[in-house]
């Protein structure tokens, strides 16, 4: 391509392990034009990361290498400069943003520290021109005060200012390509589309080109100009960002549409890609993604198909993919017909309340004779009541005391004041009786099924641990059928028992985990991020099974996420909070309908769109969550709403029914 500042040329990056050798890029092929942004989609193992490695000659050793293919950046063959040569020209032409900001900053080096060192390294800045350059680039990033910032530490910031001053790391030399692997995985709704909005400008007032690796297609809609879908190390299909959202042709890029949940969608059943990606190890001989395609054919498993044109700028490898075009198509892509949409579970009796909770950590100072100095108010007055067969969701930024209110509900720990009820009792009375009846009856289920199971337990000694705890009378025949009954109810087979959590993929170690929690027949369970770190594809079918698993127990759900589309998806009520209150509530329809708090009106401004033509107007919070520690006196959001009024500043508002079951605390709506 004459135009290409970056082509990749059937890249082939191979790993020898004990278990064989893992083709992580197995015969790559794309092109990166001067100022666009190209977004490389696809499901974990399928080579995203590996081939930005590559690009960067940072393959990991020992084991892996670049046994073929070419990589042109602005005409030089990367594959031939020496060592000395790639170090020079990473950070200065070519930079990387990695996913976990505190993976990639040094705890015990000051943010200035670590943006001079790459300053003085490629461009030889010292004295007073280093400095103003290292104030400069945070100004750039859109850090607040950036003169007193350059003397703090990574751990003195929040995820999303570290993020930022990696991007400030990354930009210092102003390179001609920027990589960006996952950088907003980590982040909130609100600070993931500042940083969006702060990459395009970037980009629009340097030029630079980006590579945006993401498993999340809201983003590419929202970013990318171009976008290549990846899998088994190899591209399938690659185009305009609009061309792939609106003929998408390979059945794998359809799979991966049908199972996004949007805004636009609702609680419309998602149809998810079954199966699992294959073992790089082992890779079929055809087409990779075969063994998943429902138009899969025996000439499909014997050769594996090249890219190739169908339009101008859009290549795909399939041999079916005349068949594929429009919504005729689409649908026979479709492994498994999506459930059809369903009425809601009627909510029955209240499962589970709270009333007027408030968790507040005392913040002490000094190691032997320590004294009090403040009182971090993490949860400030929640009330809200669950009901059975009901899922209700709790949104909000981080810090805004989701997760310190799923831990009271646990008892993991105890409130400062108000009272979480669980069938009309207080937990916070119950005899060792009423503790462990609660604990059959309130399971949890987290954000990372991995650091959640026991790496040296089995899945069945994991499984059936709740039963072991709660109901001491019962025989090991007896656990070892709820076990398997367990298992069978999220959708493994009994053979899983003997496994362990190494063993398994994420999707199934997320469902290890759910069956962990249905052992005990709970009438509720608490789902903290539980879908969160899960590909599109597995994040649906364990969705898909959520709402069957509540459709057929009657079980109801306290569903914690930061992603809206997916909190729409499942729950029938929603709550907001902010900074420890919750400042709206109501039915899922009608919030996602009429939202009435500004919050809420940013938050749903700011998520990511379904389609790249989704217009919205986006309205962008300065500033981040203000500290719990020292809440704002009034409303605690009125420093960052684009509506405060001076009675925001003093007085507090308190929650109001404004229609019914829709309460919203706000003075633009008191009475």
């Amino acid at each position: 391509m004459a135009d290409a500042l970056l082509e990749v040329r059937d890249l082939r990056t191979y790993i020898g392990t004990r278990r064989g050798v893992v083709k992580a890029v197995d015969g790559a092929t794309f092109s990166v034009r001067r100022g666009e942004t190209l977004g490389i989609v696809g499901e974990s193992g399928s080579g995203k990361s590996m081939t930005c490695l590559s690009i960067l000659r940072l393959v990991p050793e020992p084991g892996g290498r670049i046994v073929g293919g070419q990589i042109l950046f602005d005409g030089e063959d990367l594959l031939a400069k020496t060592p000395d040569e790639m170090r020079q020209l990473r950070g200065s032409r070519i930079a990387m943003i990695l996913q976990d900001p505190m993976a990639s900053l040094n705890p015990a080096l000051t943010v200035g520290e670590q943006i001079a060192e790459t300053l003085r390294l490629h461009r030889g800045l010292r004295g007073r021109a280093l400095d103003d350059r290292i104030v400069e680039l945070l100004r750039q990033v859109r850090v607040s005060d950036p003169e007193r910032r350059v003397h703090a530490y990574p751990h003195q910031m929040s995820g999303g200012i570290r993020q930022r001053v990696a991007g400030a790391i990354a930009i210092s030399c102003q390179p001609s390509l920027l990589i960006a692997d996952e950088p907003t995985t980590s982040l909130d709704v609100t600070i993931q589309a500042q940083y969006l909005r702060l990459l395009k400008d970037i980009q629009r007032e340097t030029g630079l080109a980006m590579v945006f690796v993401t498993h999340d297609l809201g983003i590419v809609a929202k970013l990318c100009d171009r976008v290549a879908v990846m899998y088994a190390g190899r591209i399938v299909e690659t185009g305009t960002v609009r061309d792939m959202f609106n003929r998408p042709r390979h059945p794998y890029t359809i799979g991966l549409l049908n199972c996004l949940p949007t805004l636009r969608r609702g609680r419309e059943p998602l149809t998810a890609i079954e199966g699992q990606p294959p073992d790089l190890a082992h890779v079929p001989s055809g087409c990779a993604f075969a063994p998943r395609c429902a138009l899969a054919e025996p000439r499909c498993v014997e050769t594996r198909p090249s890219l190739e044109a169908v339009a101008p700028d859009h290549l795909v490898a399939c041999r079916r993919a005349g068949e594929t075009d429009g919504a005729a198509g689409r649908a026979r892509c479709a492994p498994v017909a999506a459930t059809p949409a369903r009425p809601d579970t009627v909510a029955g009796h209240v499962v589970l309340e709270a009333q007027a909770v408030t968790k507040h950590f005392t913040v002490a100072r000094g190691t032997i004779l320590s004294r009090s100095v403040g009182t971090v108010k993490a949860v400030d007055g929640v009330d809200f009541a669950l009901r059975r067969g009901e899922t209700l969701g709790l949104v909000g930024e981080s810090g805004c005391g989701k997760t310190t209110t799923a831990r009271l509900v646990l008892r993991l720990e105890r409130p400062t004041g108000g009272r979480i009820l669980f069938r009309g009792r207080d937990i916070g009375t119950l005899d060792r009786d009423g503790r462990g009846d609660y604990r059959r009856a309130v399971q949890a289920v987290f954000q990372d099924p991995y650091s959640s199971l026991n790496p040296r337990l089995s899945v069945g000694t994991t499984v059936g641990e709740p039963l072991r705890q709660t109901r001491p009378e019962l025989g090991k025949s007896d656990v070892a059928g709820r076990v398997a009954d367990s298992l069978a109810r999220v959708g493994l087979s009994p053979r899983v028992a003997h496994d362990y959590p190494h063993e398994l993929s994420g999707g199934q170690r997320q469902r290890v985990a759910l069956a962990r929690a249905l052992t005990t027949n709970p009438e509720c369970i608490l789902l903290d991020e539980a879908v969160s770190a899960l590909d599109v594809s597995i994040r649906a079918q364990v969705m898909n099974l959520l709402r069957d698993i509540q459709e057929r127990s009657g079980v109801s759900y306290l569903f914690i996420a930061h992603d809206l589309a997916v909190v729409r998806y499942l729950s029938t009520r929603v709550g907001v909070m902010y900074l420890g209150k919750l400042v709206e509530t109501a039915p899922s329809d009608e919030l996602y309908a009429h939202p009435l708090h500004p919050y809420t009106q940013v938050l749903l401004s700011n998520a990511l769109p379904s389609h790249p033509d989704d217009a919205r107007d986006e309205v962008i919070l300065t500033g981040e969550v203000p500290s719990a520690f020292d809440p704002p006196r009034g409303c605690r959001f009125h420093p960052r709403c684009p509506h405060a009024m001076p009675a925001c500043t003093e007085i507090e508002p308190v929650l109001r029914e404004q229609a019914p079951g829709h309460r919203v605390a706000c003075h633009l709506f008191a009475s």
